[in-house]
């Protein structure tokens, strides 16, 4: 069932996710069917009494009928809110006041809870919010900020309760963690709202100061260290920081900025930072790390430009030790491919420079996956040109020999032969021609 809930998720949010492509009508005609095969429209459907209009039983039940009815507006009333919200922000509008507003009216009539529980059962939405927040078209309306900061404060809440109602189903006895988390609903969306102000505070900063400490979060802290103790506490903030330094790194005129050389390092850091406490915020912590890799200003000397790329490979590098070795594989690779067009997003040096760590990093016993990924990226031809220059140290040669050695290891073993394929065995016949010639 969960299964079919992620695809769903990601179904709905592919369907209204903003572009920039295609005509007025297309874009609305892609969101009313997204909307239209969501629950937002058919749970609406679904509210029909027969009591109501019944004309034998419309005095016994009149009472009752009109309850229902109330509670049908407001269910009714949140839906719509709620189809509103996520079809402005697929348009590329900005979230107003208004739009927040009828949100929260919910609130008036029925309880909390179940804005939050709406919230979760569409990201796109919470996301939408998030990046209303904290990204480059945030609003600057203080009241429809603290509006949106506490839908979101809601939505955390609301997670925290189905988690914490899924520990107590599996351990089979109660916990009050529930009513702590209602309890502090104005305290996080304050919380939420503190952190998108910090974030505005240092784009305008030449640097700030990155520390992995959880006690300096007081007014009195810098604001690098108040950021960094709310992104290590609260994950909602880390996220919402994620997303103000993708959106603030992917600006065209970012690396033109006089601060870039030294904030740069300071952003960088900060993401590592937070995927080290916060394990499902790496892959976005690898979108930014990419994104600056493809940075270039020749009016920044080349030695600063290596030493932010550097930085980059660093942290992409610890990313392949936490699960991701795939994916960094995969975007190295995509660098390489699309860097031949005159651009400079990954010479020789870095290549050999992450090569290196790889090297460090890599234990036996590899995969099949991993054998077949690294293999590949080692087989293309900037990649292979960079590891056989006369720059590339041969102590360094030596260990490509014993990492060949363990990908022959990871694929003749009596269980891979089973599921190995014959590209393998051509994979590893040219790996050892190319980098081996000099062991016979």
């Amino acid at each position: 069932m969960r299964k079919w809930e992620r695809l769903r998720e990601e179904l709905e949010d592919e369907m209204l996710k903003p572009m920039n492509k295609g005509t007025t009508f297309q874009r609305k005609r892609r969101i009313d069917v997204a909307l239209t095969m969501s629950d937002l429209f058919q749970r609406k459907r679904q509210r029909m009494d027969p009591r109501i209009d019944d004309p034998i039983n419309k005095g016994d039940n009149d009472n009752s009928g009109n309850n229902i009815s109330s509670k049908n507006d407001l269910a009714d009333a949140l839906d719509v809110a709620l189809s509103q919200l996520l079809t402005k922000n697929s348009l590329g509008g900005q979230i107003d006041k208004e739009v927040a507003e009828n949100m929260l009216k919910f609130a008036y009539g029925g309880s909390t809870d179940r804005i939050g529980d709406l919230l979760i059962q569409h990201p796109t939405a919470v996301t939408a919010l998030l990046h209303n927040l904290f990204g480059s078209k945030r609003t600057r309306q203080l009241e429809t900020r603290l509006k949106c900061a506490r839908l979101v404060a809601l939505a955390v809440t609301a997670s925290e309760r189905r988690a914490a109602a899924g520990a107590s189903s599996i351990e089979g006895e109660e916990t009050g963690e529930v009513a702590e988390s209602s309890s502090s609903e104005d305290v996080l969306s304050q919380v939420i709202l503190k952190g998108s102000q910090l974030c505005e505070q240092i784009e305008n900063m030449v640097s700030f100061t990155v520390l992995d400490n959880v006690e300096n979060d007081t007014v009195g802290s810098s604001v690098g260290r108040q950021l960094c103790a709310m992104c290590i506490k609260h994950s909602v903030v880390a996220q919402g920081v994620l997303t103000w330094a993708k959106e603030l790194s992917s600006k065209s005129d970012f690396v033109t900025l006089v601060s870039y050389p030294t904030i740069s390092p300071c952003i960088l850091s900060l993401a590592r930072l937070i995927c080290r406490h916060h394990p499902l915020t790496r892959t976005a912590v690898l979108d930014i790390a990419l994104v600056f890799m493809g940075h270039s200003n020749r009016e920044i000397s080349h030695r600063k430009m290596q030493s932010i790329k550097e930085q980059c490979l660093r942290l992409m590098l610890w990313l392949t030790t936490q699960g991701l070795s795939l994916a960094v594989i995969s975007a190295v690779q995509n660098k390489l491919e699309t860097g031949n067009s005159g651009s400079s997003e990954m010479d020789s040096a870095l290549v050999r420079y992450f090569f290196t760590g790889i090297l460090e990093i890599v234990r036996p016993p590899l995969s099949l996956a991993f054998v077949r990924a690294l293999g590949g990226l080692m087989m293309k031809k900037p990649f292979a040109d960079a590891l056989q220059s006369k720059h590339f140290e041969d102590s360094k040669r030596g260990q490509i020999i014993r990492l060949i050695d363990l990908f022959e290891a990871a694929t003749t073993g009596k269980v891979q032969k089973i599921v190995s394929w014959e590209e393998d065995e051509s994979l590893l016949t040219m790996l050892k021609s190319m980098y081996c010639a000099s062991k016979n």
